[in-house]
């Protein structure tokens, strides 16, 4: 929806309406923007669906439209090249480079070269560590190059270790910088067919916090299914994808990644596999890139976290794999290090198998809050089937 209506919005029809709180958020960032005095740092905190990136971009517009030195910062770069895609279609692709950057490129700038810097899903920001990254921190660079900076964040959507944005990271910088912190907290859910209640059941099965849902939500708000068998799952994402839906399959990094080197450039190894079902898939190709969510070759293709976080669709079928699993007996999660196939995701971890668990469950959680209309799953883990099974009422 967000890519939908961008172009729209950047041509002046402010029809992706801010809702209550939304408006709330947007009023008071872009009044911190607009007074260009002390440096000020904006954090504005939300789960899926609160509506981060929709206040985010209608920030972008209008204080582009004020002529204000602004840029958009998206770490994920699935999401800012999806953006860019749709974008182009009516405006110069050399401009969209100076709107929307990755959060890699500003250990270099001065103090305060913009006015003001929006980062969208600012949790994913890295460390030094990070892969072409010369810096040291993405959250210190950014305060650093601007006048304002307006982070939207949620500290349970971090994914890999390098991933250092968090709330507390964001005020410790702020400090640094003597600079004036506001903080927004957004609630309302209006992803997932308004079914609030089903991230709220999300958070609580997935043991990530307690919340009221412990038994599910309107199920005629959200359609949820469990499915026994994967291809039968594939066959209700293609039926939703040919009814006009957007639909993609999505699966945790239990499998390995084939590389290019290997014959791997376009999606022609299936890597995503269930032997007991024949079930084969390839993961997102290469070839297709970050605009793997957009291209029509992607509802053949299996999607992961870093080409799916940040974006929406409407139905989305997740393969749960073997790196979930559950202990009835204690009653809770684990994570056995040789199922989890991102070597960067678990950098470091193997004497940590807690935090390990926690980035495995982060990452479902977000997997399964990614459909507006409906979530379809399939469990490797039985006894992790049962559990959530067990959940639905």
């Amino acid at each position: 929806m967000l890519i939908n209506h961008v172009t729209k919005l950047f041509e002046g029809n402010q029809d992706f309406v801010l809702l209550d709180e939304q408006k709330v958020a947007f009023e008071t960032a872009y009044s911190y923007a607009r007074n260009r005095g002390k440096k000020s740092v904006i954090i504005i905190k939300g789960g899926p669906g609160t509506g981060k990136s929709v206040i985010s971009i209608n920030l972008l517009g209008r204080l582009l439209q004020d002529k204000l030195n602004t840029v958009f910062v998206a770490p994920n770069a699935s999401f800012r090249n999806v953006l860019s895609h749709r974008l182009a279609q009516t405006h110069k692709r050399n401009r969209l480079q100076s709107l929307f950057k990755g959060s890699a490129g500003f250990y270099e700038s001065q103090k305060d070269d913009f006015d003001v810097l929006i980062v969208d899903e600012a949790h994913r920001l890295k460390n030094g560590t990070a892969y072409q990254y010369y810096g040291e921190n993405q959250v210190k660079d950014i305060i650093n190059a601007s006048n304002t900076s307006i982070f939207f964040v949620d500290d349970d959507q971090v994914v890999r270790p390098e991933d250092i944005g968090s709330v507390r990271e964001i005020k410790k910088y702020a400090e640094l910088y003597n600079a004036e912190v506001k903080e927004i907290e957004l609630v309302s859910q209006f992803r997932c067919a308004g079914a609030e209640g089903y991230i709220n059941w999300l958070n609580d099965v997935l043991q990530i916090k307690d919340t009221a849902n412990f038994d599910g939500w309107d199920k005629e708000q959200f359609d949820f299914r469990i499915f026994d068998d994967p291809h039968k799952m594939r066959g209700a994402i293609n039926e939703k994808h040919k009814q006009g839906n957007s639909a993609r399959m999505l699966a945790g990094y239990a499998w390995k990644w084939t590389g290019i080197k290997d014959g791997n450039g376009d999606g022609e190894t299936a890597d995503v596999e269930i032997p007991e079902f024949d079930f084969r898939m390839p993961w997102n190709s290469r070839r297709i890139g970050t605009t793997w969510a957009i291209d029509e070759k992607g509802v053949d293709q299996v999607g992961c976290i870093h080409t799916s976080q940040g974006l929406e669709f409407d139905y989305v079928g997740v393969i749960v794999g073997n790196d979930l699993k559950y202990d009835p007996e204690n009653g809770t999660f684990y994570t056995e290090w040789d199922t989890y196939k991102d070597a960067s995701g678990k950098k470091g971890l193997k004497e940590d198998p807690e935090t390990l668990n926690k980035y495995v469950r982060n990452i479902y959680k977000i997997l399964m809050s990614r459909g507006m209309k409906g979530c379809y799953v399939y469990f490797m883990d039985k006894r992790v089937e049962e559990y959530v099974r067990g959940r639905v009422r």
